[in-house]
């Protein structure tokens, strides 16, 4: 069903009132989950449904307890993950545009961060290249070889300015995002055969099934090389804990660079935009229209969105949304 993009933005500022945070703590997760889902991302508002983000009656304000002028690691004292990350993000905005380049981590959250593409592109429209990685103790996903679940789902982000719109890489290692699995659940529909295990080892095309199993790596090896790599960046890094399930000690890290510090910022964004033109401009395969490169295909479904003012928005989702708000 379409309803209309106003509509999506009460019913989640809604939500998030209810579910205990202030109007400045709900103006950030709405952005960052809005930035999502108006972009056709799984990482939207499905976040709301169940049980959604509650407010920890615990969670204290992000604490420093390390820094130096390029880089800062934040205990999270347990405030919400996105709410940890914008501030991880924009302290590394500032060190980035003092030195140069600005890496800052976070250890002690536990919920989800929410599409790390907010992340960067928030950075890459300052002007610098933005990385992101965040990952969880919470075992979700197969290394190659087992069907057992060792990492997170461990995505990771990039954000690169150009002359035009940024390159906005944003992508989990794993076959499926989690959260693409409770959509799917929610939706009760089926995945591809190739995305996960069951509890005892078995291929599965049910969501419930793989979210009880192990979802797989994407690109075998290679996606398993970098669950790990994600694993020790978001995890050993920066003090976050590793394969446990019953810790809620998660990390994130998140890097900004000033192109200026190896090459003229005006420079490298003329030479990316070129980059990107001798790209869209290789042959193209029977039945392809137009090569995209990482960012287009979500600036296109925004775009699209915000022209009509209307999104598309699954039925039980939509209902499940309206149930939180009751």
């Amino acid at each position: 069903m379409k309803i209309t993009v106003t509509e999506l933005q009460n019913l989640t500022k809604k939500a998030l009132a209810k579910q205990g945070f202030s109007p400045k703590e709900a103006k950030v997760i709405s952005g960052i989950l809005l930035y999502a889902q108006l972009r056709g991302n799984n990482q939207g508002v499905v976040k709301l449904i169940g049980n959604g983000i509650p407010q920890r009656l615990v969670a204290k304000p992000p604490k420093v307890v390390k820094e130096t002028p390029v880089s800062a690691l934040l205990d999270g004292r347990k405030t919400h993950a996105m709410l940890v990350m914008d501030k991880v993000a924009n302290m590394a905005i500032a060190k980035a545009k003092k030195s140069g380049i600005g890496i800052v981590g976070n250890f002690n959250t536990d919920e989800s961060t929410g599409a790390l593409g907010y992340y960067v592109t928030k950075i890459a429209n300052k002007g610098f290249i933005g990385i992101a990685y965040a990952s969880a103790p919470f075992q979700t996903t197969a290394p190659y070889g087992s069907t057992e679940a060792r990492y997170c789902t461990n995505p990771m982000a990039y954000g690169i300015p150009t002359q035009n719109d940024p390159i906005v890489l944003d992508m989990s290692t794993s076959a499926m995002a989690y959260y693409g699995l409770i959509q799917a659940k929610t939706a009760g529909n089926k995945v591809g055969k190739d995305i996960g295990y069951g509890k005892n080892g078995t291929i599965t095309d049910d969501p419930a099934e793989i979210m009880a199993g192990a979802i797989k790596t994407f690109g075998e090896h290679k996606g398993s090389g970098l669950a790990l790599v994600v694993q020790i960046f978001a995890g050993a890094f920066v003090r976050a804990d590793s394969f446990d399930n019953s810790s809620d000690n998660a990390g994130n890290l998140v890097m900004a660079i000033d192109p200026n510090i190896l090459t003229p910022k005006k420079a490298f964004n003329k030479e990316v935009s070129s980059i990107i033109k001798r790209v869209k401009s290789a042959r193209k395969q029977k039945g392809v229209t137009e090569i995209l490169v990482p960012g287009e295909r979500g600036n296109r479904f925004y775009n699209s969105v915000m022209k009509s003012g209307k999104i598309e928005i699954e039925d039980n989702l939509y209902k499940e949304l309206q149930k939180v708000n009751e």
